[in-house]
């Protein structure tokens, strides 16, 4: 039996393996007695294990006197800023994100509706392992009280922070694929009230994903065909929690997940607004080249969406995310959301009338190679003295996340995902063979496969 993967990233694993009940339920009791008799907001994606991992938080958080405002199905996005709408003491999202439906996992907020950074991270698994919790007596336990409107309360932030008027002017027609996830919840009526004839893919919220939950460009072919059949402006894929975010352009091409915050962020950019933009450590390098533009700093955060929004904190910074589609637009929400970067890429198009293609066009692209190994007995400290060894002409290399290997126009991240049993290698270059020729040399000359 496998072991749960616990990180930054919440507590997740397989159902039915790493998923276990009676460990979760641990987590559960830590962060209720962290929470103080406090409420706390629970929300979930659309996997057929939602239930069972609802009522396992239910029971454990009132057990340690703390009232739950159930919100049922929403995104991530949406939980977070429920939490802080609520006034509650934190949350819960049920959502293993891009992980195969077979997958589910506990994210935690705190009460800022950020999630819980290393230190609080740390401090929860500490809690859970010594077995220190907080008993309410029969007086003293929770309730369970329930909150509506407030994906509705979510589009509203949207609208109120980009040009929505010019967006309803243009007209678009849009495909999104939803992946059966919750995204349908809260796109398709924001595109309605943007005035845009919503063609939407993979809605049903009780069946099983529709295609693979990862939006990469590979799984996207249903997305990019009827994005020609309709003669569509643009098409959206989400990932089943609705935080992550993929554009296919008008002439059916998938661009990619770098672009979304890469675009994003020029679109914010361009309107006038400055200051830092904040990505991790294996976002394109196309980062540099909008910060460049702009004039603005860049700064670069190990991986996860809580040590990006950390860093936001600390810098002020102006927008960032993530290379996988996760676009954070503190003005709208300090985490990643589809539905920012829904609103942020119509409004570029809108303002500059032009099409996605050429919006595309108008920063540099570069390739990017991905791959990924089992972590297995991998002895990873052992694997960073050979990536300095193997690549002993690196302009630079980063480690404070895994190892980075950086030359002048290209780069290698060898690091140890914090999501899946794995080892993660990206590789990005100006021509795809050049990357995935960086990220096999890691594989051969460094792992060994």
């Amino acid at each position: 039996m496998s072991k749960p993967m616990i990180s930054v990233a919440g507590i997740r694993g397989i159902v039915g393996d790493s998923l276990q009940p009676e460990s979760f339920l641990r987590f559960i009791l830590a962060f209720g007695t962290m929470a103080n008799g406090g409420k706390i907001v629970i929300g979930t994606d659309s996997r057929l294990t939602r239930d069972m991992m609802r009522h396992l938080a239910f029971a454990g958080l009132a057990s340690t006197g703390c009232s739950i405002i159930d919100i049922g199905l929403a995104p991530t996005p949406t939980i977070a800023m429920a939490v802080r709408d609520l006034r509650a003491a934190g949350g819960i999202a049920i959502t293993a994100s891009h992980n195969p439906p077979q997958w589910n996992a506990y994210k935690f907020f705190d009460g800022n509706g950020a999630f819980l950074n290393r230190e609080e991270n740390a401090k929860l698994v500490a809690l859970a392992e010594s077995g220190g919790f907080y008993r309410a007596n029969y007086r003293g336990v929770g309730k369970l009280l329930k909150a509506s409107g407030l994906i509705e309360t979510h589009i509203q932030k949207v609208l109120q922070n980009i040009d929505a008027e010019s967006i309803r002017i243009r007209n678009f027609k849009v495909v999104a694929d939803c992946c059966n996830g919750v995204g349908g919840l809260i796109i398709e009526p924001l595109l309605k009230q943007l005035n845009a004839t919503a063609i939407m893919i993979g809605t049903n919220v009780n069946e099983e994903f529709s295609r693979v939950a990862e939006p990469l460009p590979e799984y996207l072919g249903k997305l990019s065909q009827t994005v020609l059949d309709e003669k569509a402006d643009i098409g959206f894929a989400l990932d089943p929690d609705a935080d992550r975010l993929a554009i296919v352009d008008d002439k059916g091409r998938p661009i990619g997940e770098e672009r979304t915050v890469t675009l994003c962020s020029d679109s914010v950019l361009a309107n006038g607004d400055r200051g830092a933009l904040v990505v991790n450590l294996s976002t394109t390098r196309a980062m540099d080249d909008v910060a460049a533009k702009y004039g603005v700093d860049l700064i670069r955060t190990p991986i996860g969406e809580a040590n990006v929004m950390l860093e936001m904190r600390r810098h002020i910074g102006l927008i960032g995310g993530e290379g996988n589609g996760g676009v954070i637009y503190p003005r709208i929400h300090p985490g990643r959301d589809a539905a920012t970067g829904v609103g942020l890429i119509l409004a570029a198009l809108a303002k500059r009338n032009i099409t996605i293609s050429e919006l595309n066009a108008t920063i540099p692209d570069y390739a990017m190679f991905k791959t990924k190994f089992p972590i297995g007995e991998i002895n990873i400290e052992a694997l960073y003295e050979k990536m300095t060894t193997a690549f002993s002409d690196a302009q630079e290399i980063v480690t404070t996340d895994g190892m980075k290997i950086v030359y002048p126009n290209k780069w290698v991240h060898m690091r140890p995902s914090g999501t899946e049993p794995v080892v993660r290698i990206f590789a990005e270059a100006p021509k795809l063979a050049e990357a995935e020729q960086l990220a096999r040399k890691v594989a051969t000359d460094v792992i060994g496969k």
